[in-house]
């Protein structure tokens, strides 16, 4: 599932000192997959601080609003 390939991101990032950027990269990416999931499970299972939750939401809420403005996310 997705939430593995993000867990495996955003660890791999935080060797980098990059894990929250690539936490929001990565929510904001597959955004559309994880439309109905709740943030803070989601945070518990890939094992990064519930405070993240708000961050997982506002990444959701972009993805939406970059829908209605017609940009598109390139999951390169």
């Amino acid at each position: 599932m997705i939430v593995k390939t993000i867990a495996e991101a955003v660890h791999e990032a935080e060797q980098r000192k990059n894990k929250i950027a690539m936490f929001l990269y990565q929510v904001l990416i597959h955004a559309e997959e994880l439309r109905g999931v709740d943030a803070e499970e989601f945070c518990k299972e890939i094992k990064v601080p519930v405070s993240y939750a708000t961050e997982f939401r506002k990444m959701i809420s972009l993805a939406a609003l970059m829908e209605e403005q017609g940009a598109t996310i390139n999951k390169n």
